[in-house]
Order: structure tokens, then C-alpha cells, then sequence
């Protein structure tokens, strides 16, 4: 079975409507049949929640919806992974790159899981899928 890393600029999409929900929903719907096996790091769960925080303080969704969408996160959450040794390779990928090391917790995961990366953070995708082609923005 194919593995992919998910990281939260996918998984918000499972629960708030903006661009991109379309393609984010087809993967988890494609998850959900069992066809692919979607992991992540731990802390998925905080940047969905910060996420979810966000958009309520902007007003794009009210309190309700904010803990509704979370709890729908929750029910359809990829495998989460709490290996605390990637943190160290993390770290690595951040210092080389300059990049968050929590963008980089994603990427230390997919290599270690020899998966693809999906993303939707275009940024992040800008600034190492020309040296880890396995990084894919959602949608391409």
C-alpha cells in the first residue's frame, strides 16, 4: 500500500472550506477506502487546532465550527506518528534549509517512511522540492 505524509496545510482543508478542499478531500476520501495510507507527525493535531483557532479570531467560522471541525479532524486523522528521533533529522533539515523545523518534522517523517510528502503550502514546496523531489503540492 502507498504511504503519504500529510501535513497540516492538507489536513485543514478536510474541515475548513477554502481553495484546494476539493483535491485535500479526494485524498482522504481515497484514505478512507483503504487505497492509501496517510501518516503524519504528532503535532499535526496542534497546527490544525491553531489553524482552526485562526480562522475563528478572523471570523471565517464561529466557535462551534471551530470545535466541530476539530472533532471531525480527530475522527479522520491520518496515522499519527510520535517518534522522537526524527526530531534530530528535523532539526538537521531546518539548520541546512533555513526553514521551520516543524515543516521539517513532515519531511524528516517522509524520509524516513520513504513516502511522498503532499502539501498545499506553496512556500514550503518552493523551498525544498528542487532537492527532495518527493515533495508534492496537493493538486499537481
Amino acid at each position: 500500500m502507498t504511504t503519504f505524509v500529510v501535513d497540516a496545510s492538507v489536513a485543514i482543508k478536510w474541515v475548513v472550506r477554502e481553495p484546494g478542499t476539493d483535491e485535500a478531500m479526494s485524498l482522504l476520501k481515497i484514505f478512507e477506502a483503504r487505497h492509501v495510507k496517510l501518516v503524519a507527525p504528532r503535532q499535526i493535531a496542534e497546527e490544525v487546532a491553531s489553524a482552526l483557532s485562526k480562522a475563528f479570531r478572523q471570523k471565517r467560522i464561529s466557535k462551534r465550527e471551530a470545535e466541530h471541525a476539530f472533532q471531525e479532524f480527530e475522527a479522520h486523522a491520518p496515522k499519527l506518528n510520535d517518534d522522537v528521533n526524527l526530531v534530530g533529522l528535523a532539526l538537521a533539515l531546518s539548520l541546512q534549509h533555513q526553514i521551520s523545523l516543524w515543516d521539517c518534522l513532515y519531511l524528516a517523517l517522509a524520509i524516513d517512511e520513504g513516502a511522498d510528502l503532499i502539501t498545499a503550502d506553496q512556500r514550503f514546496y518552493r523551498s525544498v522540492s528542487r532537492h527532495y523531489p518527493f515533495v508534492k503540492l496537493l493538486g499537481s
